[in-house]
Order: C-alpha cells, then structure tokens, then sequence
C-alpha cells in the first residue's frame, strides 16, 4: 500500500488521503480491509475512517483509493450523509 497524497482540512477535522494498493494475482481488497490498512497506517481508530471512492480499472492489479480519516467519530457523523435506509432505522427506535 503507497500513499499517494495526504491533505489536512482543519475546518472539517479530516484528512483526505489517496492511497494505491497492489493486487497482483488477487482479487480486489474488501472494503472492511482497506479501512484496516488505513487506520493501522494513519494510526487512527477504524470508525473515524470513510471511504468515498475505491478505483479499480478491468484487468488492473491496482486499485486507487481516495478515503477520509477524521480527527474523532463526532466530526464523522456530523459531516457525513446519512442514507435513507440509516434514517428509517433511526426512526424506528425512536418510535419503540
């Protein structure tokens, strides 16, 4: 895994990282596995690590990587778009 380029945005609390990860004979990396790798490389905590886009052109053994890694969970969750499913399930406890 090559770290391609780290931007830091204090207003937002995060860092935007591209990384590029080498798969040769090997399938593309689960997701859940390259947020691993980028939180054991950034030494940050799992949850503050969003991934916004994994690039993997047909035939390529590399897969770019374009992540956000926040400074704590709360910064995550306020700027991060919750999906409708998230929203339904948030409503649904908050009927019980």
């Amino acid at each position: 895994m090559k770290k391609i380029k780290e931007t830091y945005f204090p207003l937002l609390n995060r860092k935007e990282v591209v990384f590029e990860i080498e798969h040769a004979g090997k399938p593309t990396p689960k997701k859940d596995d390259i947020k691993k790798k980028i939180a054991d490389d950034l030494k940050a905590d799992v949850e503050t690590v969003s991934l916004q886009k994994v690039i993997n052109h047909f035939g390529s053994t590399k897969t770019k990587i374009i992540a956000e890694v926040y400074d704590t969970k709360e910064d995550l969750q306020k700027l991060i778009k919750k999906t409708k499913k998230q929203k339904q399930q948030k409503e649904k406890k908050e009927e019980k």
